[in-house]
């Protein structure tokens, strides 16, 4: 919003249903006024939309939404302009392949998320052949693609024959919240509990309940363990956390429910060790934010995850200990060992020192400024 004029077409929420929302308006905070929002409120399909979702003959359940913009696109769609369409979720690539043909403008598809890779898993692979076509004909209509790593990036690559400088690695971004003097980059060797903290989803996809179970392993064996660590998960309070992880929660294992994005950043100021995992080798690609806030924060990682893109990140740069998935009392040895060693955790604050630039918000957005200038220069032309 510094370097365009940024208009953003989004949904008017609605709540209820089977979708719920988390409202944060720390991420509100900040957000440059001069950009232009307009709300559409979804077409009424009386929920039909949701049940083809589950069916799996949509990839998305916001396609009564899609509906609205596309009915609204004169409105909405007045100034020629780049377009540039996030996914997930699948709605917005739909919308950014419509509007680009409709006015000929250069399209920009950005994909946070593995699409067909993962809409295509276990029931759903009978729709794989529909999901691929649709994700064809969108990425053929693209001007430039960006993906969040150098594997996602490689499968399009190979999926669509696409040549390699059409796709661009953009890392996660997080809002920098905190002053560099502010940033402890070192911690006091000998405070005892050390803090561990989890903040994300509660779902099957990270399934946090491992890290309980792991620290139950380990207080099983040294009932000293109480004294060692404190646990915090901060998240929603929904169905999953209900059956699978609160009944995990033990002495010094804190639930905190969920909280906007600006506390849990100050919170991270006065983490030692961040904790976060991934539960299927289908998520191998991913890089969640969380890994990318403790790079930006200085908080050693513990991680329960898949061999792929940020196993890979933690290994290569030394910043943390991995367990492979679903192996608690591999987590709980990564675990003793971070806790036990100050001089590990201290190495690992050093190197995330090292590489914060490289993965830094700014150097991200620059990304996608170059390229969206790029769009526009040759629009023009």
């Amino acid at each position: 919003s510094r370097n365009f004029d940024l208009t953003v077409v989004c949904m008017h929420r609605n709540d209820g249903g089977v979708i719920s929302y988390q409202d944060d308006q720390s991420l509100v905070e900040g957000v440059n006024k001069k950009i232009n929002v307009k709300r559409v409120k979804p077409a009424n399909w009386w929920g039909i939309n949701t049940l083809l979702y589950v069916l799996g003959v949509f990839p998305c359940y916001f396609f009564n939404w899609t509906y609205s913009v596309i009915k609204e696109r004169r409105r909405l769609f007045n100034t020629p302009g780049v377009i540039f369409a996030v996914y997930p979720v699948f709605s917005d690539l739909i919308i950014g392949y419509i509007i680009s043909r409709i006015y000929d403008w250069p399209l920009l598809v950005d994909f946070r998320d593995d699409f067909s890779g993962v809409m295509s898993r276990k029931w759903r692979r009978i729709f794989r052949r529909l999901y691929i076509y649709l994700e064809k004909k969108i990425v053929n209509k693209a001007s430039h693609i960006t993906v969040t790593t150098n594997g996602l990036k490689n499968d399009l690559l190979s999926r669509y024959r696409l040549e390699e400088q059409k796709v661009t690695v953009v890392y996660n971004i997080v809002p920098s919240s905190i002053k560099k003097e502010d940033r402890p980059d070192c911690r006091e060797p000998s405070k005892r509990p050390l803090l561990v903290l989890y903040a994300g989803a509660m779902s099957f996809v990270q399934r946090p309940e491992i890290l309980l179970l792991a620290h139950k392993y380990l207080l099983d064996n040294d009932t000293n363990w109480t004294s060692r660590i404190r646990i915090e998960l901060y998240g929603p309070l929904n169905p999953y956390f209900r059956l699978k992880v609160k009944p995990c929660l033990a002495q010094n294992c804190l639930y905190k429910g969920f909280v906007p994005q600006n506390i849990v950043a100050d919170r991270l100021l006065r983490t030692d060790i961040g904790f976060f995992s991934l539960s299927d080798s289908i998520y191998s690609y991913a890089t969640p934010t969380k890994l990318f806030d403790y790079i930006e924060n200085g908080v050693p990682i513990v991680a329960s995850l898949p061999r792929g893109a940020s196993r890979d990140i933690i290994e290569e740069y030394k910043i943390g200990l991995v367990a492979d998935i679903g192996d608690v009392e591999g987590l709980a040895r990564q675990l003793k060992r971070m806790v036990e060693d100050d001089m590990l955790r201290a190495e690992c604050r050093k190197n995330m020192g090292q590489i914060r630039e490289f993965f830094s918000t700014k150097s991200q957005i620059d990304r996608w400024k170059n390229i969206l200038i790029g769009l526009k220069v040759a629009n023009l032309d």
